[in-house]
């Protein structure tokens, strides 16, 4: 294969599309070592961050998110759309790619447009179980769609190949050594583990009902029984309130505002209750951890929901709607899930049967069969 293939990457908003765009340009630089590789996104999303992070020239072009109802923002959408669109088509007619690789997000709609008007290939990915607007809209543009989770190719047009690939997740999820992290991060392993997080800037619904575990740990404390050790991210804009309400109540809850080594943490925990973010869901599938997942019901088009089913439907988690999570039905799962081990093992084996950890391989396969010679 000739090297030196010229490759335009965008996906952005949230760092959940723009990680498996990292992710798939770290695959096509191992698959072209000579690969010029340019990002696409907005300057204020936070995509200008973590591509230039990771190293990668970045072009900053015009793009905001459409409204799901008629307003004045939906104008400045629209605008914005047709400004983004002429932008990446002047880059493009200089820069000159193969092929356009979108991950989603409203910036992708005006970069895939633009390739598509330019007869250059483009490839798609979605993360989630049901596809966000963007790709949805621009998937009739596109040479191949890549999906996460099987049955979601049913939500796009029959009249673009869709292709299941799983999400790429970074390597380290597929390295750890469980019993070596749990023997470093959890000494007492004799008492269960469980980590709650709701992401860096955490989730209400997920504090509020782990600090209403409180009468149910004192109820084990008064009963001699093993009092499981709980761990919560909380989220950087919750944490000084949240340790302020766990530290009322006793030392039972260790918070932390962030936690920067996650996946270790995951792989010690012997539970997890979360939100369903895509790659959230594909990280837990990677670990084999079983979980307690929480959609975040405000996501668009209730993707998380469609996520979590997918774990849930093969055995390997449990689905709380936000709205029933309270501290009283927290407590009584945990007292039958943490008191049988092998069903949280057979949850972990099913999850760990749903990990592609060769999806960014993949894509950058398909990815080389699209590029015209």
């Amino acid at each position: 294969m000739m090297a030196g293939y010229r490759y335009i990457l965008s996906g952005g908003g949230t760092s959940g599309h723009v990680n498996p765009a990292l992710a798939i340009a770290e695959a096509i630089r191992q698959a072209d070592p000579e690969a010029n590789i340019c990002f696409y996104g907005t300057q204020r999303g936070i995509e200008a961050d973590l591509v230039t992070r990771a190293g990668y020239a970045f072009r900053a072009i015009e793009a905001r998110p459409l409204p799901g109802r008629p307003s004045p923002a939906m104008l400045q959408a629209v605008w914005s759309f047709w400004k983004g669109r002429r932008q990446c088509r002047q880059l493009m007619r200089q820069f000159r790619p193969h092929i356009v690789i979108g991950t989603g997000g409203y910036v992708c709609s005006p970069v895939v447009s633009a390739a598509a008007s330019l007869d250059i290939p483009v490839l798609l990915h979605e993360q989630n179980a049901f596809p966000g607007r963007s790709n949805r809209l621009m998937a009739r543009l596109s040479q191949l769609v890549c999906v996460a989770f099987p049955g979601t190719e049913r939500h796009f047009t029959r009249r673009v190949p869709v292709v299941v690939t799983g999400n790429p997740v970074r390597p380290v999820f597929f390295s750890q050594d469980q019993q070596a992290v749990r023997q470093r991060l959890h000494p007492a392993g004799e008492r269960p583990l469980v980590l709650a997080m709701g992401g860096s800037l955490g989730a209400r619904t997920i504090n509020q009902a782990v600090l209403g575990l409180a009468d149910w740990i004192h109820d084990l404390e008064q009963q001699g029984r093993p009092i499981p050790r709980i761990v919560l991210a909380a989220g950087q804009r919750q944490y000084a309130s949240i340790a302020g309400d766990a530290a009322a109540e006793g030392r039972w809850l260790e918070v932390h505002d962030y936690i920067h080594n996650i996946q270790e943490w995951m792989a010690a925990a012997d539970l997890l209750i979360c939100r369903a973010g895509a790659l959230t869901c594909s990280e837990i599938a990677a670990l084999g951890r079983p979980a307690i997942l929480v959609p975040y019901p405000y996501a668009a088009g209730d993707h998380q929901t469609f996520n979590a089913r997918v774990l849930a439907d093969a055995g390997a988690a449990l689905l709380c709607p936000d709205a029933q999570l309270t501290g009283t039905w927290l407590a009584a799962q945990l007292e039958q899930l943490l008191g049988r081990s092998e069903q949280l093992a057979s949850m972990g084996r099913q999850a760990a049967s749903l990990a592609r950890p060769d999806a960014a391989t993949v894509i950058c396969q398909h990815v080389m069969r699209l590029i015209k010679p």
